[in-house]
This record gives structure tokens, sequence and C-alpha cells, in this order.
């Protein structure tokens, strides 16, 4: 059993330069990464629950720590260093499956930010989006986003089970939604671009739940459940009917 740590907004889990050798796997909460290069650049990622930073230390792979980490919100990681996953290798059943989860997530965004940085001229800002109350603002880091890159994906987290789960094809979720029931789906809400401009929204799976400016988006017999969005600012609600996200999309082109 990996131990737990908590942290505040503020917090520096890793300083660049620092020569230990733990990971930490996010549980809960929103961690930056702040990498300053000898030529004075500075690149910055975000990373949250679900997601590892600090791999290359365990592996061995630096010397010493790379980029800083600091919390952006509260949060708790998993602190695996040599001895619990040494531990997690030994022990039955699928205690590895959430760090191997995480490294695999980290190769994948590895792969998608290489690609993205060939595309680098393709990035077009197709509408703002906002978190409107604590969940969406939850999801969204406290920040407002750039919809870009269509199809833009909203769905829920969810992290593998067992070891076989690890080489199902990974959903990609541009917006995870989190503490959100079971029964909402890895891909629930979907921004497309409309033949005519503007976006369309699209609710994937007949049953899911969402109001557009409070009305409510259904699927019919035939078709899955599409609203046209033109240039213009729209309150969105999806999720738990109960407990939704809410969102301000304002489409942009």
């Amino acid at each position: 059993m990996a131990a737990t740590m908590i942290f505040e907004e503020g917090d520096i889990l890793i300083g660049q330069g620092d020569k230990d050798t733990a990971a930490y796997l996010i549980t809960s909460g929103w961690l930056e990464v702040r990498r300053v290069l000898k030529d004075g650049r500075i690149i910055t990622n975000t990373l949250q629950a679900g997601e590892i930073v600090g791999e290359l230390g365990l592996a061995g792979l630096a010397g010493q720590r790379t980029a800083t980490v600091t919390a952006l919100t509260d949060g708790e990681v998993e602190v695996i260093d040599r001895g619990t996953l040494i531990r997690l290798v030994n022990k039955p059943g699928g205690s590895l499956t959430p760090l191997l989860a995480a490294l695999f997530s980290r190769l994948q965004n590895v792969l998608i930010e290489d690609e993205y940085d060939e595309l680098d001229d393709t990035f077009i800002p197709f509408a703002k989006l906002e978190g409107i109350n604590a969940n969406a603002k939850t999801a969204l880091c406290n920040q407002s986003k750039i919809v870009g890159r269509l199809p833009w994906v909203f769905g829920a987290y969810r992290p593998p089970q067992t070891v076989t789960d690890l080489f199902h094809d990974p959903k990609r979720i541009d917006v995870r939604l989190t503490g959100c029931s079971l029964r909402i789906n890895e891909e629930h809400i979907i921004l497309e671009a409309a033949e005519e401009g503007g976006l369309q929204l699209r609710v994937v799976q007949y049953g899911d739940y969402c109001e557009i400016d409070d009305e409510e988006i259904v699927h019919n017999s035939n078709s899955p459940a599409i609203r046209q969005l033109p240039i213009g600012s729209y309150h969105i609600k999806f999720g738990d009917r109960v407990s939704p996200f809410e969102f301000k999309l304002q489409v942009l082109i």
C-alpha cells in the first residue's frame, strides 16, 4: 500500500534540481509542472487525478528533477518510492494497475503532445469554456479553457480495475468529469464542427442528461441528440441530474 500525502494549493512537491526519486500518483486535485530550459524558455503543463509525475526519477532515468511541481488546488497523491514499487510488484492481484495506468497515460500524452507540436498551425480557437458551478470549475482546474482541435470530448474518468483494462483502446477525454455516478460514460458529450459554421453538441449515449439554456436535449428513436451552436454564448448542464456540471460555452467562430 502506497503512502498518501495531502497537499494544499501553493505547495511545492518537487523542485527542479532536487535529487529525490519518488513519483507521485495523483488521486485528487491539480498539479502544475514547470520546467526551465537551458535557453531560459519555460514549459508548463497541468496534471490531474489518474496522472503521474516524477516517473523519471523513480525509474532512475534522471539524476535530478527536471521540473518544479506545484499544487494548483488542494488534493492528494500516493507516494511511490522504490521500496513501494518493489512491494507492489511482489503483491498478488492488480496492485500495480493504477500505477501502470498512469504510466500508460503519460506515454500516450507525450505522443499526443509531440503530434500537436508538429500541427501547431492547425489549432483554432473554436470556443471558450468556463465552469459555472463547483463541479465544473474543478473539472477545469478553476480556469477557462479554449476549445480547439475538434472533436472536444467531455466524459467520466474511469481508472482501470484490472491489468487487462490497460490494453483496451483508451478514450480521449478533453475534460474529465470526476465524482459523478457510474452511469456517466467515458464519452458523454462531444463538441464537433458544424457544416454551416459554429459548433454542434452531441449527446453520445441514449438516456444521457444534457440541457442547453434550460432546454433538455434528448435522443429520439433513430438518431443521437444533436444541437447546433452558432456563434454566441450558451449555458450547458450535463452529467448527473441531481448534481450536474454547469458550463458557460462561448462559440467564437
